[in-house]
């Protein structure tokens, strides 16, 4: 009969060992990544842009200018200078926040191709 009773309570013991060993669960923890370029593209929908060659999804993001105006999608326009701040993804990356640059801050290199 003590037999009986142990085995619920071994069973409820392993099931709480399993649900918090941390070797047990899934990382979701999501690396925010900081790249700037300049936008290669930018398609009619608006809903990402190209930069680097990388695809950024900007739907959701925040976009701002480097003196702290807020921008629409509509605002972005290729060969602008842009700093972004995503989420690596599987089809490219999703933008948290992207920042326009003024000509102040684009790097000589850089401004020679514009």
């Amino acid at each position: 009969m003590r037999f009986i009773k142990t085995i619920p309570f071994l069973f409820l013991v392993m099931a709480m060992v399993l649900v918090s060993a941390p070797g047990f669960t899934q990382d979701k923890g999501e690396k925010v990544v900081t790249f700037s370029g300049l936008i290669q593209a930018v398609p009619k929908d608006v809903s990402f842009i190209v930069i680097n060659e990388a695809k950024v999804l900007v739907t959701g993001a925040m976009i701002v200018s480097d003196t702290g105006s807020t921008l629409s999608m509509s605002d972005l326009k290729p060969k602008l200078y842009v700093t972004v701040e995503a989420v690596k993804r599987a089809d490219g990356f999703l933008a948290k926040k992207v920042t326009v640059n003024s000509s102040l801050k684009i790097p000589k290199g850089l401004k020679s191709a514009l």
